[in-house]
């Protein structure tokens, strides 16, 4: 159950990790194209100020073009000298006719305007409305090159912007010499309608600004807030500008352009979160669409995990534990349709399984029984035939002791030989059988000396009959019988973390290491008990018995002892499993 939390856990960490990603791409994604936007929105505002600027530097160049015309005009000539030509012109035509051509050039432009002219000398006004009075102080100061903005036309409390030509021009340092003064003067009235054109196209509002003069806004506008945004703008002789302003209602885009006609900037602003607005829409669609895949990705994962990863993860489990052994294994879950159609065929198959396997091992164990009993009940005749032809050579001569030391030992080392009931025995009776299967070769070779060196917590292991009685039995037979003078062999046993081990050791004829590897290859062929002819039969059961009865790792360990002899090793694995190889009896 935890490893399947665990898989779920990791699955939805997974999801929420790729939205996470996804989220994090998206968001740089957003915010790049939010500056690209906010860059090309500058761009764009600016060309539409830049155009607006031209649109009102064309009007007022218009009124002063006009203007100038009229001053090289000849009717205004000879109104300007209409005394010094006396009889020569007919002075309430003239007038009549310079007051046609003021109010022809009036109406030539769209914006309102007037036009008067003024006699300094004799302080004659003459203009498109009959109310124009010229403000006397401009007089008593040199006159301005271009537009000048006043707070009241002459003649009514209207602001706008006055442009005064002089006649001759060198008279504009002291205007009281000159000959003719002309004026056009144009109201605010006609930037504000801009303004209010300009505003029905674009967000935001729209304003002059001068430094000195303080501002020109539109009727709506918000004046505080225009006072606000006119303290980010660029110092004087930058011609545009565009930039972002934050205050505190929000942040605000704000474009200028100086005006090469009057002088002053124009500026526009547009709060920044309503032009982006459409941009932002779209995040919160992503937003809620991510949102919404991640909940069904949720929903679908889980829905996977219960309808195939619990099934899958279910039938690895069983196979896994068919492997370890475990053959009564079933499934019983039942989920979806195919799953649960591969789960009975798990089941039937689990079923044949295990009883092929009973069947072959209750198989095995007949056959390993009537094996090891056959193995038990094997008698050397050769054996056998010389204890007896010892007996009687021994009692010819009367050698009482010797035939009963020999009848003795030989009755009880064939009464152990023809035990069956049991397949096991402890160390403790292996080593009695030794003995007396020693004392039986002592009393015939007479050259034969032993030694046991087995602890006493080791004698009540158990072990299988007859292990150790076919090794001391080759070591006889193969090492000390070639070799002339005294024998000696040596049985010890010990027991370590992982084994048991029991060593015979012999001072006989021993082998070389290449007579070890052969000797190795017919301990390890399988079908070496097929063919007994070869010889060292003994040996090659004892090692198919370690291994059958403590695991492949067991068996027989040969070496060669530097001082002349063999040493061999039985050493049987410890398993936990396998309470046979940790058992004391003692």
């Amino acid at each position: 159950m935890a490893r399947r939390a665990n898989l779920f856990v990791k699955l939805v960490a997974l999801l929420l990790t790729l939205i996470s990603v996804t989220l994090l791409f998206y968001g740089r994604s957003y915010r790049r194209d939010v500056s690209v936007i906010t860059n090309q929105i500058k761009i764009t505002d600016l060309n539409h100020l830049e155009f607006f600027a031209q649109q009102m530097d064309n009007n007022i160049n218009q009124l002063a073009g006009n203007m100038y015309a009229l001053q090289r005009d000849p009717t205004i000539r000879d109104y300007e000298h209409i005394r010094q030509l006396g009889h020569l012109v007919d002075p309430n035509q003239t007038n009549l006719t310079v007051l046609e051509k003021i109010s022809l050039q009036t109406g030539s432009s769209t914006w309102e305007n007037q036009i008067a002219l003024y006699k300094p000398q004799s302080g004659e006004t003459l203009g498109s409305d009959s109310s124009i009075l010229l403000d006397s102080s401009m007089l008593n100061r040199p006159l301005p090159e271009n537009w000048e903005y006043i707070r009241s036309a002459e003649g009514g409390d209207t602001a706008g912007f006055q442009l005064v030509l002089s006649d001759p021009a060198e008279s504009r340092t002291d205007p009281k010499q000159a000959e003719l003064l002309m004026t056009v003067f144009f109201p605010v009235s006609n930037l504000e309608r801009m303004f209010e054109t300009y505003q029905s196209q674009n967000i935001g509002d729209t304003f002059l600004y001068h430094p000195y003069f303080g501002f020109i806004l539109s009727r709506n506008a918000d004046r505080d807030k225009a006072r606000q945004l006119s303290a980010a703008l660029p110092e004087e002789g930058t011609r545009e500008s565009s930039k972002i302003v934050a205050l505190s209602e929000g942040r605000y885009l704000v474009s200028s352009v100086s005006s090469s006609a009057i002088g002053w900037r124009i500026v526009h602003y547009s709060p920044l979160e309503e032009i982006i607005q459409p941009i932002k829409g779209s995040r919160y669609s992503f937003l809620t669409a991510s949102i919404l895949l991640l909940a069904m990705s949720m929903f679908f994962s889980l829905h996977l995990y219960k309808q195939v990863q619990k099934p899958v993860s279910l039938l690895l489990r069983s196979l896994n534990r068919m492997k370890e052994g475990r053959w009564s294994t079933r499934i019983h879950v039942r989920t979806n349709a195919e799953f649960t159609m591969l789960n009975e065929e798990f089941n039937d198959m689990a079923a044949t399984i295990q009883s092929l396997i009973e069947q072959v091992y209750l198989e095995q164990i007949r056959a390993k029984d009537a094996h090891l009993k056959q193995l038990q009940s094997q008698i050397n005749p050769h054996f056998l035939y010389n204890c007896l032809f010892f007996i009687k050579s021994k009692a010819g001569i009367g050698d009482t002791e010797a035939v009963e030391a020999m009848a003795l030992s030989l009755g009880e080392y064939y009464r152990y030989m023809t035990k069956l009931d049991h397949s096991l025995t402890t160390l403790r009776d292996e080593l009695r059988l030794l003995e007396n299967y020693l004392a039986i070769q002592n009393l015939r070779k007479q050259r034969i000396r032993y030694h046991l060196e087995v602890p006493e917590d080791m004698l009540g292991l158990e072990i299988p009959r007859l292990l150790i009685q076919p090794v001391v039995e080759n070591s006889i037979i193969h090492g000390i019988e070639k070799k002339i003078g005294q024998g000696c062999i040596r049985i010890s046993a010990c027991r370590t973390r992982e084994a048991i081990l029991v060593t015979v050791e012999d001072n006989g004829a021993g082998m070389t290491d290449e007579a070890i590897s052969r000797l190795y290859a017919r301990l390890n062929d399988p079908v070496r008990e097929d063919r007994p002819d070869e010889g060292g039969c003994g040996l090659w059961n004892v090692q198919q018995r370690l291994k059958h009865h403590y695991g492949e790792a067991s068996g027989l360990r040969i070496a060669s002892v530097p001082e002349g002899g063999l040493q061999i090793t039985l050493h049987m694995e410890q398993h936990k499993e396998d309470p046979d190889a940790s058992h004391s009896a003692g």
